[in-house]
């Protein structure tokens, strides 16, 4: 028997077991199977995606605002997460310490086709947490003093993402891929288009998309549905009503210049191979995370020989990043300076060997039941779920794909998921991304 093969069937049963054992050790993981979530519209016709959940006495708020840096104008990256994140900047300091007090959170992130806003409490503060969030919400300050302190901001969180290798990698698939337009602008924008964005134009991006036609919520908690709808109704009433602004389609780009070198003060490579993705649709969702799984996640991926047997990266990983319009399959691997050409030859003969042989029906199943213990896994917690129902729905596959997931994944045969390999791994679109010391 092969080391390969070894590895397949030691995975295979890592992941029954976590498909086994999940139930038994997490009250959590029957959102599968009961507990299903609901879809109500509250008086104004703001979508809401309840779930019950008696695990423990926490109730989870995803507000979902669908928009992101899909409709953000030209030179103006970072609106959105500027936007909605001074919708969250409460002035009343005191009102800010009961929150901590309560163990009341707070949050956000902007992603490409929309920005999501976590707030997660005991279910016995929620009328309070939801009486002081709401009210900045519904109806934030946007002076200048904190629109100038929330961009210092964002420009010290971007500096401190650019010590990171990976997500330096990640934004600039984004920005190839998609010609810097879309989803090809910075989350966090940059110090030029920061300075650009006046005071107007985050009025502006605020009346156009906060809008109850235009945002979805989702809770998980304990409480029963019928209060809970009570209380939701209460806070979100004032939210206006009216459709958004459209926007444009992203499309994909396969650029010239399709390997990237940059110089960084460090110690380590970091090599990646990246693809662009179709646009989203639930098959191509289940398609792409099996790819994910295949390549890069844990014992007995394709990239893991090169991490344990020939040890050339003290890490590999893979990661699908999956928008509306489309989107990013990363293949990476870190090692040391005196590896880089043999890694990086290593990491091109992995993706070109499942591009033109694809997998076996054995390989197949059990990635399947990998990527099934690993959806279960990272949806366990309320506040990871409660994103994905969002998230799920704003991305026109519905919020019942929570529970549809595995459904997609079973359906797909051995030649659908070669021809998609095929496809996406094709090196004509490969664009290389590697990132260290100079030499």
């Amino acid at each position: 028997m092969t080391v390969r093969k070894v590895y397949l069937k030691l995975v295979a049963l890592m992941g029954l077991w976590t498909l086994a054992l999940l139930p038994i050790f997490s009250s959590q993981t029957p959102f599968l199977s009961r507990n299903l979530p609901e879809e109500e519209f509250l008086s104004n016709g703001l979508k809401l995606i309840y779930q019950k959940d008696t695990s423990s006495a926490i109730t989870v708020f995803q507000i979902l605002i669908k928009g992101g840096q899909a409709v953000e104008p030209e030179e103006k990256s970072g609106l959105a997460y500027l936007t909605t994140r001074l919708t969250l900047e409460i002035p009343d300091q005191k009102k800010v310490r009961d929150l901590m007090n309560q163990a009341s959170r707070v949050s956000m992130t902007s992603r490409g086709d929309y920005s999501l806003i976590n707030i997660a409490c005991l279910s016995e503060h929620i009328e309070e947490t939801l009486r002081v969030t709401t009210k900045i919400m519904l109806k934030p300050l946007f002076s200048g003093l904190r629109i100038k302190g929330t961009k210092k901001m964002m420009n010290y969180q971007r500096n401190t993402q650019e010590d990171d290798p990976a997500n330096v990698a990640h934004k600039i698939y984004l920005e190839r891929l998609f010609a810097k337009k879309g989803y090809g602008r910075a989350v966090l924008g940059s110090e030029e288009s920061l300075k650009a964005i006046k005071k107007k134009e985050v009025k502006n991006f605020y009346d156009s998309y906060f809008r109850a036609e235009n945002m979805v919520v989702a809770v998980i908690s304990d409480l029963e549905k019928a209060p809970l709808i009570k209380i939701l109704d209460e806070y979100f009433a004032k939210l206006p009503s009216g459709k958004p602004a459209e926007s444009k389609p992203n499309s994909v780009t396969i650029p010239e210049e399709r390997q990237i070198l940059i110089e960084k003060d460090t110690k380590q490579f970091f090599i990646s191979l990246g693809f662009p993705l179709p646009k989203i649709t639930r098959k191509n969702f289940a398609l792409a995370s099996i790819v994910e799984n295949l390549l890069g996640k844990g014992v007995g991926s394709r990239l893991w020989d090169l991490r344990y047997i020939e040890k050339l990266a003290y890490n590999v990983n893979a990661q699908a990043t999956q928008m509306k319009d489309g989107g990013i399959l990363e293949a990476y691997l870190e090692t040391d300076k005196e590896k880089k050409e043999v890694a990086l030859e290593a990491l091109k003969k992995v993706l070109s060997s499942l591009f033109e042989k694809g997998i076996t029906e054995e390989e197949l199943e059990v990635t399947k039941i990998n990527a099934k213990a690993s959806f279960m896994r990272e949806n366990e917690t309320k506040v990871i779920r409660a994103g994905n129902l969002a998230s799920f729905e704003a991305l026109s596959l519905g919020y019942n794909f929570l529970s549809g997931f595995f459904l997609e994944l079973d359906a797909i045969g051995l030649d659908e998921i070669n021809t998609y390999i095929k496809d996406i791994l094709n090196p004509e679109k490969r664009v290389e991304v590697v990132i260290g010391p100079k030499d």
